[in-house]
């Protein structure tokens, strides 16, 4: 069975006392001085009547006792339960209450709410670096040093709630008791002697995974508060950093960063990307800088990674969305609407099993059935598996668009049109219609200096795409709406749509 993350952090504390777990704004806190913290939190939070089973909402930027938090919830058997700090209040108080939270660990960004997030949960201690006093709440350095550690033993597990981004509506509780933290060094070489920058907010999913593991493996973390392309390329060349995992608009930012064309980044010999698709541009630069270190995968917060692709491998699938072959210990397969395995090479649900898998959204049955197909896992991603054995990522249920009766992929036609010189990205979605009952709505978004006209975009497109495929209607903007991970929120793009006036979608 697993190791729980405290009794990881209590080995790698006797392997290696001394050694740096988390470097954080030049401060260094070493193995021994995290369990002692950890350890001091968890004496804590029993204290207050935390226990096994309880959910404890944390909101902060990434921090040393963000991090920590996790380690001594779990430790004592409770759940923490991490909230994307950058929603509105008002989605921020309802998820606190959705997760039956009996604590807010709350941290400097989102103190300003402690009023209204005080409605729904009555222990609200402040974590980070927050002044003395602020808004009236305990700080938890204050409390730390007035408790001793006296930890509650045999508790420890490793469940999470970790929270959706939400790019179809409000975040949803995963429940998550299975990391597979040993499959994950294995297929992505993390080591317990690497340096590893964690710049993903870790009230994430893939930011909370990547940023325990190599203190699962006793690396050390080099932990950034909120992510910077230039500072990313700083630390990466000054620390010689060996392992970091940035997605694909992270990556781009450290592209673009000044004094990248010349900046010695050798000592990097993991840069895992994934959590959207990387375009060819993006793909070549970072190939021509990374090298053999770049790889790209595919995952959710559901169903963990389920394919990987090497650096060699992508020189050779440089067009499309290639994800790889399917991850260590992954079981998989490709199973069309009656759960029958499709045909190699055909379209269809991607369906996983493995040791890295969610238990079940929190207090929704109905919703975690949908995502069963016996005992294998889908979150409604498509994909198609080739000759070679790799893995097509083909889009996701909802990104069909169903236009004069046929299914047609929104994917597709991005990487068609994003191929053009003058743009710079694509994204498709389809609006009601009521001939073709949805009408293909190409959102372009040109490349710096470009002189597209709409004319232009369908006169490409007839050039790359079969007739039924293209885009009836285009609309240019200078951005569409994101999540925290740098995901399209292609709901909000529909609905932005939806309320331009006709005359500017033509």
């Amino acid at each position: 069975m697993p190791m729980t993350f405290l009794h990881a952090l209590r080995l790698n504390a006797r392997r290696f006392p001394m050694k740096p777990a988390v470097v954080f704004e030049g401060r260094s806190q070493s193995y021994a001085e995290l369990l002692d913290r950890v350890e001091r939190m968890m004496t804590l939070l029993a204290r207050r009547g935390i226990g096994p089973g309880d959910r404890v909402a944390v909101i902060s930027e990434n921090h040393p006792d963000f991090l920590a938090a996790f380690v001594a919830v779990t430790g004592i058997g409770a759940i923490p339960a991490p909230i994307n700090y950058r929603i509105a209040p008002g989605i921020m108080a309802d998820v606190v209450a959705r997760s039956d939270s009996r604590i807010l660990l709350l941290g400097e960004t989102a103190q300003d709410h402690a009023g209204l997030l005080g409605t729904v949960v009555s222990d609200i201690i402040a974590i980070g670096d927050v002044v003395e006093g602020a808004q009236g709440m305990p700080r938890m350095s204050d409390l730390l040093a007035e408790n001793p550690p006296d930890p509650p033993q045999g508790r420890d597990g490793t469940t999470i709630m970790l929270h959706t981004s939400g790019t179809t509506g409000q975040p949803k509780g995963a429940l998550r008791s299975l990391f597979g933290m040993e499959e994950r060094a294995i297929e992505q070489r993390f080591r317990p002697d690497d340096r590893a920058l964690s710049a993903l907010p870790i009230c994430l999913s893939a930011g909370c995974t990547y940023t325990l593991l190599p203190l699962y493996l006793g690396a050390s973390v080099y932990l950034m508060r909120r992510f910077d392309g230039a500072e990313a390329l700083r630390l990466i060349e000054q620390e010689r950093l060996t392992a970091t995992m940035l997605l694909p608009a992270m990556l781009q930012r450290v592209v673009e960063a000044k004094g990248f064309a010349n900046a010695d980044l050798s000592s990097l010999r993991t840069l895992q990307s994934g959590g959207g698709e990387m375009y060819p541009d993006l793909k070549r630069a970072a190939l021509e800088k990374f090298g053999d270190a770049l790889m790209i995968y595919a995952a959710s917060s559901e169903a963990g990674p389920y394919a990987n692709l090497t650096a060699e491998e992508l020189r050779r699938n440089m067009s499309g969305n290639c994800v790889g072959r399917p991850f260590f210990g992954v079981d998989l397969k490709i199973l069309d609407d009656d759960g029958n395995e499709v045909p190699q090479g055909e379209v269809g649900e991607i369906c996983t099993r493995s040791e890295s898998r969610y238990d079940g959204y929190y207090k929704d049955e109905a919703l975690t059935a949908e995502t069963r197909r016996g005992d294998y896992l889908t979150v409604g991603d498509l994909g198609r598996i080739d000759a070679e054995g790799l893995l097509w990522f083909t889009g996701r249920k909802r990104d069909i668009i169903k236009s004069g009766g046929i299914n047609i992929y929104a994917p597709e036609i991005e990487e068609a049109l994003a191929s053009h010189p003058e743009i710079a990205e694509a994204h498709c979605v389809g609006l009601p219609d009521p001939r073709w009952t949805e009408a293909i709505c190409a959102v372009v978004v040109p490349a710096p200096g470009a002189r597209l006209t709409q004319d232009d975009v369908v006169a490409y497109a007839d050039t790359r795409l079969d007739r039924y495929k293209r885009p009836r209607r285009v609309v240019f903007m200078a951005t569409v709406p994101r999540n925290l991970t740098g995901r399209v929120l292609k709901a909000e793009l529909k609905e932005a749509l939806l309320a331009m006036p006709e005359e500017e979608i033509q």
